[in-house]
């Protein structure tokens, strides 16, 4: 089984590509994206993705609903 993973910091944009921000995917043990985070700053997305990434550390398992 494979781990849970956080993507890297990338541009993010509309259904019509006008740029809205920054953010990152989250993928399941299976690869698969599961969640995205959007953030209107690239500087917040990479904070947020340092906090994502440090609550997966050496976590036990992750539960969705």
């Amino acid at each position: 089984m494979k781990e849970w993973r956080v993507g890297t910091v990338e541009p993010t944009s509309d259904r019509v590509g006008n740029p809205t921000g920054s953010g990152f995917v989250l993928y399941d043990e299976t690869g698969q994206p599961c969640v995205t985070f959007g953030y209107m700053s690239e500087q917040d997305a990479r904070a947020g993705r340092e906090h994502v990434e440090a609550a997966l550390a050496n976590v036990a398992s992750v539960k969705g609903r």
